[in-house]
């Protein structure tokens, strides 16, 4: 049964979707023929990406030497959510924060309000 987080990558980044599952590889959509493992799916990541340590409530911390920050259980909709619309942010406008999530959110940089 996978298990979906919310994190981020860097401080003061935007938030991503964290899938945790146990299953054989995946790389580049194409499931290999390989014994099962621990494995997390971050952001829009298509290959699987190996998870090296977790919490004491078995969240995820540290994926393949990529420290996830602020990590929090979340459904398997937001997590859609989230991946769907960092999908959006790559494919229709890069410089939406959410088409970056190894960038910090730099606030001077964002249009005002009015």
């Amino acid at each position: 049964m996978p298990r979906y987080y919310s994190a981020r990558l860097v401080k003061s980044g935007p938030i991503v979707g964290v899938k945790l599952f146990f299953g054989a590889p995946v790389i580049d959509g194409e499931e290999l023929d390989r014994s099962p493992r621990l494995q997390c799916l971050v952001d829009t990541e298509t290959s699987g990406r190996y998870v090296w340590q977790l919490d004491d409530r078995g969240a995820p911390l540290d994926v393949e030497g990529c420290m996830l920050r602020q990590v929090t259980p979340i459904d398997e909709a937001e997590y859609r959510f989230l991946t769907a619309r960092a999908q959006w942010a790559a494919e229709h406008k890069p410089e939406h924060i959410a088409a970056a999530p190894q960038r910090r959110i730099d606030l001077t940089k964002m249009p005002g309000i009015f």
